[in-house]
């Protein structure tokens, strides 16, 4: 191979892994809309900062990486929402979480969310014929993402997010496998 074949091939492979980067960059706007919603509901400015900080940077990677997982990211962002939304909805709406309050309303809200991201990551992993990677990147994504919300309720609510990913996704999954 000559000199200048070899130049060649590793501008092209700059310009292509500068182009799966900037790919990878497009999804700042939507982590940074969430944290930014997550933060002017009420969330704590450094958990909620580190958290879509973790969320940008695994996005990032995955998408950059490409396959199964980078297919899973935005999936795992759309289901995340949920989660997010939830706890947040109970705040805007004037409820005030703390002690016993909390627990009644919004780790049911956080437990939902979770159910209702576990389906939605669940459905669309069986369009990609039940892919590992793809799952497992969009419940990362989805579980980031939403515990910017269900932190509202502590450990607790994120747990809760957790278990309703597991207990509403996990059959939904299965059934689509068969």
């Amino acid at each position: 191979m000559a000199a200048s074949d070899l130049i060649l091939e590793q501008r092209a492979r700059r310009a292509y892994e500068l182009g799966r980067l900037r790919l990878a960059l497009r999804l700042l706007p939507f982590v940074a809309a969430g944290t930014a919603v997550a933060i002017l509901c009420g969330r704590p400015p450094a958990p909620t900062l580190a958290l879509g900080g973790a969320l940008l940077a695994l996005s990032v990677l995955l998408v950059h990486a490409g396959g199964g997982a980078g297919r899973g990211v935005v999936p795992g962002l759309i289901a995340g929402a949920a989660p997010l939304a939830m706890p947040l909805l109970m705040i805007t709406v004037g409820h005030a979480c703390f002690g016993d309050a909390c627990m009644r309303l919004c780790l049911p809200a956080c437990v939902a969310g979770g159910a209702t991201a576990g389906v939605v990551v669940a459905r669309t992993a069986a369009r990609h014929a039940g892919d590992w990677r793809f799952v497992s990147a969009a419940l990362a994504v989805a579980a980031l993402t939403g515990a910017m919300g269900c932190s509202t309720a502590g450990a607790a609510g994120v747990l809760g997010m957790i278990a309703g990913f597991v207990l509403a996704g996990a059959p939904v999954l299965a059934a689509a496998r068969r």
